[in-house]
């Protein structure tokens, strides 16, 4: 695990499973999360961290997205109370990879809304809003006095995936993000990054679907499909990561089954 901190009273705490993350906002003797982990091993040093190292107690957890990735600690803060999107169980339902260890984490949440919130927390204001994109039940957090913003999985790494949505929710996700302006991005995986990334993002998913179409006029289309590497589609100077070569062929793979970037 490692700690970045990002101001006085503000904290993303990096796990070792999938370097899933959590965010801590500390308000007096209490913290605010967002996202919960990956695995148990990882949630319980997060425990030890919030409530040994810190000496706060927890009493919320925004949950961008109910992929079992992000629940682990959910069970260990008992008395903090859960906000989540109302789509909250069609994501954990939809779930395609996920361990038995991983079906344990699902927690209900307490506190459901369906467009947005605004929660003042200490010096912060969490204006948080559903960003259908990633998936159906996706939270935005912008935290302006921060010069933040949280997408969940919108954007992994400098790349989307398209497993459990398409271009057509994608593309207008990253763009609401992008219209936010703020310079700092937390995804869900990783720790504090740039908000340049939101524009590799929609630069990937752009790149990606010219090379799609041209690829559909020809009869072999499928082969031509899975040989667009993922250096075709980054924007130039991007390193691409061995995760994200991953992600991408999975989302070629989702091209083809589903027919994506299919032309009228």
């Amino acid at each position: 695990m490692r700690v970045q901190q990002v101001e006085s009273d503000a904290y993303v705490f990096v796990g070792e499973a999938y370097q899933s993350n959590s965010l801590i906002l500390t308000s007096g003797d209490e913290a605010l999360l967002v996202d919960a982990l990956g695995s148990e091993r990882d949630a319980e040093k997060l425990r030890d961290y919030v409530e040994q190292e810190l000496e706060k107690q927890v009493r919320f957890i925004v949950c961008t997205h109910y992929f079992s990735d992000h629940l682990a600690a959910l069970k260990l803060f008992p008395e903090g109370r859960i906000i989540a999107h109302a789509n909250y169980r069609h994501t954990f339902d939809s779930e395609l990879h996920r361990s038995e260890e991983e079906r344990g984490h699902f927690v209900e949440p307490d506190i459901l809304i369906s467009d947005e919130l605004r929660l003042k927390w200490g010096r912060y204001t969490l204006d948080v809003f559903h960003n259908p994109g990633h998936t159906m039940s996706t939270l935005g957090i912008d935290i302006p006095e921060a010069d933040l913003i949280a997408a969940g999985d919108t954007v992994v790494g400098n790349i989307v995936y398209l497993a459990y949505s398409s271009p057509e929710l994608l593309l207008p996700a990253l763009e609401r993000l992008r219209r936010r302006g703020r310079t700092r991005l937390l995804t869900s995986h990783l720790g504090l990054r740039r908000a340049d990334a939101i524009d590799h993002a929609l630069f990937y998913l752009r790149s990606l679907r010219d090379k799609v179409k041209a690829a559909r006029d020809s009869a072999d289309q499928e082969s031509l499909i899975r040989e667009i590497n993922l250096w075709s589609c980054l924007v130039p100077g991007a390193e691409a990561s061995e995760f994200e070569m991953i992600f991408h062929n999975r989302n070629l793979e989702s091209i083809i089954e589903r027919k994506l970037f299919a032309t009228a």
